[in-house]
């Protein structure tokens, strides 16, 4: 009995699948094309996002969904945050989808096991799970490069005002002079240099900057910039100080904090090596009794 249930719902999935195939075809190839390097799974792009809009799910799972909604805005800007969140909710449901066919493919290969069912369902809702976590998990490492590296672009900038550099072009220096190709706070920079270039009002920028950072301590910087930019002179350079030296702080606090996650890593791996040990020192001695 539980083989044809089996057999019937993997069969329903494919007809669903390949029906919602035939009716995206060559509608969605444009995202495609644009997100096929940044995301995985995108041959199943397609059906996931005539589902979404199929079915309103974006709209009508708007609560659910805007946790993740944010944290696309703190990775990739306001500007591009929607697409980012549906191809992201397209991902999900791609998952979602081949996680269903694999519970009901697997028992019915395994003899209508009904554990394997069940471990399937399982798999299903937790890898999505495991994805949205993985989400939070990549923000929580961007917001901490920014604060490791924020506190050494304070100081250059600092040394460059006291070299008689503007404030614009401290901040085009300090692009011009980073060591890093791999930085989400150089990455920044780098977008709002090219916008000063272009002659945008400087506060615009700066305020545009502190939005895609999406941190409290970068918002603090710009502020203590623009409150103080067009005065300049010492009054800049002593507020700069004081923020370096809270920044600072944090950095330290954060090095800390990875430190200790990174020792609590190792504790497993060192138990493991700990009861092999004892298993081959006392194996002999086993033997011999």
């Amino acid at each position: 009995m539980h083989m044809w249930i089996y057999g019937i719902g993997a069969l329903v999935i494919i007809i669903i699948y390949f029906s919602f195939s035939m009716a995206s075809r060559n509608k969605y190839d444009h995202i495609v094309n644009e997100f096929k390097d940044d995301y995985p799974l995108m041959f199943m792009a397609p059906v996931s996002l005539h589902i979404l809009a199929t079915f309103n799910i974006m709209e009508r799972f708007h609560s659910q969904i805007s946790f993740i909604q944010q944290k696309m805005i703190s990775l990739y800007g306001s500007r591009d945050s929607l697409k980012h969140t549906r191809i992201f909710v397209s991902q999900l449901l791609s998952i979602s989808l081949l996680g269903l066919l694999g519970t009901f493919l697997v028992p019915l290969l395994g003899d209508g096991d009904d554990v394997l069912f069940f471990a399937g369902l399982v798999f299903t809702f937790m890898i999505p799970a495991l994805q949205v976590n993985s989400l939070a998990k990549k923000e929580k490492e961007r917001k901490q490069a920014i604060l490791l590296e924020l506190p050494e672009v304070v100081n250059k900038i600092i040394l460059l005002i006291n070299a008689g550099e503007t404030v614009q072009q401290a901040l085009i220096r300090c692009v011009e002079l980073k060591y890093t190709s791999d930085s989400p706070l150089y990455d920044e920079l780098t977008i709002a240099v090219n916008r000063l270039t272009s002659n945008e009002p400087f506060p615009l920028v700066m305020n545009e900057f502190s939005k895609k950072c999406s941190i409290q301590e970068v918002s603090i910087f710009t502020t203590t910039v623009l409150l103080n930019y067009r005065k300049g002179g010492q009054d800049l350079i002593l507020s700069l100080r004081e923020l370096s030296h809270e920044l600072w702080e944090k950095r330290k606090s954060i090095s800390k904090i990875k430190g200790e996650e990174a020792s609590s890593k190792l504790v497993f791996p060192l138990i493991f090596i700990f009861v092999a040990v004892m298993i081959i020192v006392g194996y002999p001695a086993i033997t011999i009794l």
